[in-house]
């Protein structure tokens, strides 16, 4: 999952490319990173798109992109959760 977080791929995906059944997956998974196998990987998204945004100067279409979320709508509404604020509000933040 390391390698392969900006790409859209599904738990299932992840497994199968482990050769593993998806529930093994995530039980072998939870052990070392105390973490599901999915909020790690929003997590992993969300501070490469915040990386993106703030210091290479990305759009936030292309920090969504090449961050693995295919759905705009979605993008948004998670990294408002995570950190507190709209993509707007950073954008604006960063011009200021």
């Amino acid at each position: 999952m390391e390698d392969n977080y900006c790409f859209n791929l599904s738990l299932d995906e992840y497994a199968r490319l482990g050769n593993r059944s998806l529930s093994s997956f995530k039980r072998d998974f939870e052990k070392p990173y105390k973490s599901t196998p999915g909020k790690w990987l929003m997590e992993k998204r969300l501070n490469y798109s915040l990386h993106l945004l703030t210091n290479m100067g990305k759009t936030v279409g292309e920090a969504s992109f090449e961050s693995g979320f295919e759905n705009a709508a979605h993008f948004s509404n998670a990294f408002r959760k995570r950190f507190g604020r709209s993509l707007a509000a950073l954008k604006k933040s960063l011009f200021v």
